[in-house]
């Protein structure tokens, strides 16, 4: 068979990838989804005296049909491999040869049948208890138990039930006695297989999955179980004087919801329902007779026990009084603390320096054995554990003068001093593998906004025409109006990162090393330049076997102000029920460069200096001015 290439000269060193026609990226197909849900709702209100009584229930029936797991298509690698004795020096002659690299394919298309039924019931008394005080009580009541699958693809890891003997064998990185070449060997008998299965099972050996379990088999239906749970809320309403013009509020609530489904996304079709072996260094005539070798699965499970629901306790103080001239002012105080929220750890890292053990080195390579030889639960890979033990809280105070519309005039003002402080600023958010929660991810959230100021305005101006009598000039000056908002806040909260020029394994773990705080990083404002915005000598390379010293979310990104404005002016036909209105609406009106970061990554060479020389300049920056025209018809 002869083979003709047209091109360029291909360099004998140089990589290429052929294509993958047989998954192409589709996805999972024929996919199929399906989530129908039924909701029954009821309320009831009954007035008794000065009391006026609520009860209701909510029923709700989720079902959701969807296709998941691996990819139960196949997919092929022609790559280049030195190791590999079909090899034709060429991904494309491999391909056209049909010698690929390896051969993968999930051995299960799952087809999930998610379900769960939601039961909530309260009560609720609103009691006049005077003429200056309002009462609130209720509580609610949740029966809300976790998602499960009919079809039984869930699955989790139980530490409690792992065991180190019945996990299958790893084969160990080795030397050919032959050839001297780097192989694999099965620790048991010396046989060797091919490189690529440094790593892998060696098959027939052992439990695939030791420790892992599936719902409805060895771990509860969805998982985990959940209490029944009670929120009793509070809340008050004083005048003091009786008069409708001063106000004094107050209450306290705790609410409790489920966890979002995607709680269990990834955890569907993993061992052991579903694997998914490789076959290595093979021929299209033969694969499908071949047998494929598989290894320590890597798995995002949910901790298998009885959870709390996530909940929140949300509680407010405030006084609000009339000023004159049709204004209010409101003070208040409002928290918010979040408890029970999902985060992810892995439970299955590499013991703290692991790496820097002699012990662990691969006498094949001098370098560290790869991770899987180190972990405590051997057999398996990365157990990434979703537990429900996040926190966050929010405090702020919020200031707000309001006037309403007289003489053509309505403004407002108000003022957030507030700050967000968590584990993650999101659900499964990850957490650090070797150090206490609350100690090493606790600080200010990526969204928090410690200082706010925002105005809203909107102002018809005299009409100029009317006054004088004049249409003429009433044509240009009547009928207009402005409105506006402008904002001012602080920056959102960042901890500055590092590289290294050296690439220099820092910690020995599975935990990369945050960088040095040596001082203060503030500048003064009048320092301020582009290119020097905090002091960058404030920062070092962490030594050796540390993990740094910098906190969570320790410096601000730029403050910025913005100003948004709209122009209208309306323009009667024959009649004020017909007109036509001309509206311009400007979007960072004044078109002020505002800047939203900083260049925030140091890069130390081997010597310790930093020499990332945009370290600490600004960098990115919000939208331009945009302007949206419109003439409207209204009749």
């Amino acid at each position: 068979m002869l083979f003709i290439l047209i091109g360029r000269q291909i360099d004998a060193n140089e990589q290429h990838g052929v294509a993958n026609g047989i998954n192409g990226g589709i996805g999972n197909i024929p996919y199929t989804n399906r989530n129908p849900v039924i909701t029954l709702v009821d309320n009831v209100s009954w007035m008794k005296g000065t009391h006026a009584l609520k009860f209701g229930v909510y029923f709700e029936r989720m079902r959701k049909d969807e296709v998941g797991g691996g990819n139960t298509r196949g997919a092929f690698t022609f790559d280049r491999n030195t190791n590999n004795p079909f090899d034709s020096n060429y991904a494309f002659s491999n391909a056209l040869l049909g010698n690929f690299n390896s051969y993968s394919e999930a051995n299960l298309r799952t087809y999930s049948h998610y379900r769960y039924l939601q039961t909530e019931f309260y009560a609720q008394d609103s009691w006049r208890a005077s003429r200056k005080l309002t009462l609130e009580f209720g509580l609610r009541f949740y029966s809300s138990p976790a998602t499960h699958d009919d079809r039984q693809f869930l699955t989790t890891f139980i530490p409690s039930t792992y065991s180190a003997q019945t996990a299958a064998v790893m084969y160990r990185p080795g030397l050919d006695p032959t050839t001297k070449k780097r192989v694999a060997v099965d620790p048991r008998n010396g046989n060797i297989a091919p490189i690529t299965y440094i790593g892998l099972f060696v098959p027939g050996s052992g439990n695939y999955a030791p420790g892992m379990a599936i719902g409805g088999k060895g771990a509860p239906e969805g998982l985990y179980t959940t209490p029944f749970s009670v929120a009793p809320r509070f809340g008050f309403a004083y005048d003091p004087q009786g008069n409708g013009k001063m106000a004094i509020r107050g209450g306290f609530g705790l609410f409790y919801d489920r966890p979002q489904g995607n709680v269990y996304s990834g955890t569907v079709g993993q061992p052991p329902v579903s694997y998914n072996p490789t076959v290595s260094f093979g021929n299209l005539d033969t694969f499908l007779q071949a047998t494929g070798v598989v290894g320590p699965p890597g798995v995002t499970v949910v901790e298998s026990a009885e959870q709390s629901l996530p909940k929140t306790m949300n509680f407010s103080f405030g006084i609000q009084r009339e000023l004159g001239f049709r204004s209010v002012i409101d003070v208040s105080y409002i928290g918010s603390l979040a408890r029970h929220l999902i985060i992810q750890r892995n439970i299955n890292s590499i013991p703290m320096y692991a790496q820097f053990d002699p012990a662990n080195v691969d006498s094949t390579t001098g370098s560290p054995l790869p991770d899987n030889y180190l972990r405590p639960y051997l057999g398996m890979g990365a157990i990434n554990m979703r537990t429900f033990d996040g926190t966050s809280n929010y405090h702020g105070m919020q200031m707000s003068v309001n006037r309403r519309m007289t003489n053509g005039l309505q403004f407002g003002a108000s003022y957030t001093w507030s700050k967000s402080l968590g584990v993650s600023n999101a659900d499964f958010g990850g957490v650090s593998m070797y150090f206490p929660t609350r100690q090493y991810n606790y600080g200010p959230l990526g969204y928090d906004i410690r200082h706010m100021v925002s105005l809203n305005y909107n102002y018809e101006i005299p009409n100029l025409g009317k006054k004088f009598d004049n249409k003429f000039l009433g044509v240009v000056t009547d009928n207009w109006q402005i409105s506006g908002i402008t904002t001012f806040m602080t920056g959102t909260p960042f901890t500055p990162g590092f590289s290294t020029s050296d690439g220099q394994n820092i910690t020995g773990s599975q935990e990369s090393a945050r960088i040095n705080v040596l001082s203060d990083p503030s500048l003064p404002a009048s320092e301020r330049t582009f290119d020097r915005n905090f002091k960058t000598e404030a920062f070092g390379r962490p030594a050796q076997r540390t993990f740094g010293n910098a906190g969570v979310n320790i410096m601000r990104n730029p403050s910025w102000s913005n100003w948004d404005m709209s122009f209208s002016k309306r323009i009667p036909i024959m009649s004020e029920q017909r007109y036509f209105q001309l509206r311009g609406e400007f979007y960072n009106i004044w078109n002020h460069t505002q800047f939203n970061g900083y260049n925030t990554t140091a890069r130390f060479d081997a010597t310790g200096k930093q020499i990332n020389a945009a370290f600490g300049q600004l960098s990115g920056t919000r939208d331009p001015r945009k302007v949206q025209l419109s003439l409207r018809f209204m009749f």
